[in-house]
């Protein structure tokens, strides 16, 4: 989901990166041929106390620069969610936020760059780093051999701490937070029309009923703070869970079953705040701490970390201008496969292959759902 960062921390770097991407993001997605649905958010109180914090929320919203958080009259709000729940007590319109394929942004991106001249290197671990003496350039150590860098960009996630730590630095540690999912089949699709949103509470936005881009409905994300970084087991307590909420919002989906269900993990740390820092005497920047609003603050992200790598690390770009984005010829293929432009990709995004499962559109030609 594309968040327009109402409710991020106010005066934080997140949301600073949020407010830029949802500037710029449109016209990437179209050049490249992302499909997304700009479909809005509904907030939907269900009980006086939720309902007692919407105003708030919309005011604290005004404050942060995001304008288009609505009061949304409970006539209306079943005016747009014919089958929503009828226990609501309150609502926000939040207009501008969207879905978009997840997967197929970040491999479109990926092959864009490698398209003009960049490397991608997969199966490569990092294991050490150091600095060469004679010419000043970190040297990562990997599993795929050394590779010279003027900077390096530790943004690896889940494993963002252990490899900064490789670079003696030891400023936040990952808390992994797992998030599972239900997964209802396309034929669900037609019983919103909107993301519904909880009011969210201290530690998490809650789960939400969302429709993707294939037209699947999606119940989720919990948040549950976990020990493994590792992709955490489908657990039928909280499935049972998911389903109790996605059939008390959207009472409909009593008669349709689960097509699926998986899980997340986000890279919390026991800051709210974006880790984001650059370290001149090591020729470093760390990119850490981006639990849940990644894709919506992804551009932003990108132009700050430029900055950083120009402004205070003194590098500039080795190759020449920056090219155009420009839309590539793109198929998903049956067995979690991406063709563009000839070069092949796997998928592993859940969402995206369940859309690929139900057989939705699977072609750069219908790119805007």
């Amino acid at each position: 989901m594309l968040h327009t960062g109402f409710d991020a921390p106010a005066d934080s770097l997140e949301l600073h990166c949020i407010k830029r991407c949802m500037q710029r993001v449109f016209g990437t997605l179209d050049a490249l041929g992302v499909p997304y649905a700009r479909n809005g958010s509904i907030m939907v109180a269900w009980n006086p106390d939720q309902a007692s914090k919407l105003s708030e929320i919309r005011a604290s919203s005004l404050k942060k620069g995001v304008e288009k958080v609505l009061e949304l009259p409970l006539d209306d709000l079943y005016r747009r969610e014919p089958n929503l729940s009828r226990q609501a007590q309150g609502a926000l319109w939040i207009p501008e936020e969207t879905v978009l394929e997840p997967c197929l942004y970040g491999l479109l991106l990926a092959h864009h760059a490698r398209k003009h001249g960049n490397k991608i290197l997969t199966h490569c671990e990092v294991q050490g780093w150091e600095v060469n003496s004679n010419s000043g350039r970190s040297v990562l150590q990997t599993t795929r051999g050394p590779v010279s860098a003027k900077v390096v960009i530790n943004c690896a996630g889940l494993h963002g701490d252990k490899v900064q730590n490789m670079a003696g630095i030891d400023t936040f540690s990952i808390k992994p937070r797992k998030g599972q999912y239900a997964v209802f089949g396309s034929t669900a699709g037609h019983l919103i029309h909107s993301s519904i949103l909880p009011v969210p509470t201290e530690k998490t936005k809650g789960i939400i009923v969302f429709k993707t881009v294939h037209n699947n409905v999606i119940v989720g994300p919990t948040a549950e703070d976990v020990e493994s970084r590792q992709r955490a087991p489908i657990d039928p307590g909280i499935t049972k869970r998911l389903l109790e909420v996605g059939r008390q919002t959207i009472p409909e989906l009593n008669s349709c079953s689960p097509i699926g269900h998986y899980t997340g993990v986000r890279p919390a740390t026991q800051f709210k705040e974006y880790q984001i820092r650059s370290y001149i005497d090591r020729n470093w920047i760390t990119v850490g701490g981006i639990r849940s609003t990644g894709v919506s603050a992804s551009l932003g992200i990108a132009e700050h970390v430029a900055s950083l790598v120009q402004t205070d690390l003194k590098a500039e770009p080795t190759r020449g201008p920056t090219h155009s984005l420009e839309a590539s010829d793109w198929n998903l293929l049956p067995g979690g496969t991406l063709l563009v432009d000839g070069h092949t990709y796997g998928v592993c995004h859940p969402i995206t292959l369940f859309g690929m499962k139900e057989g939705s559109s699977n072609s750069n030609s219908n790119s805007r759902l």
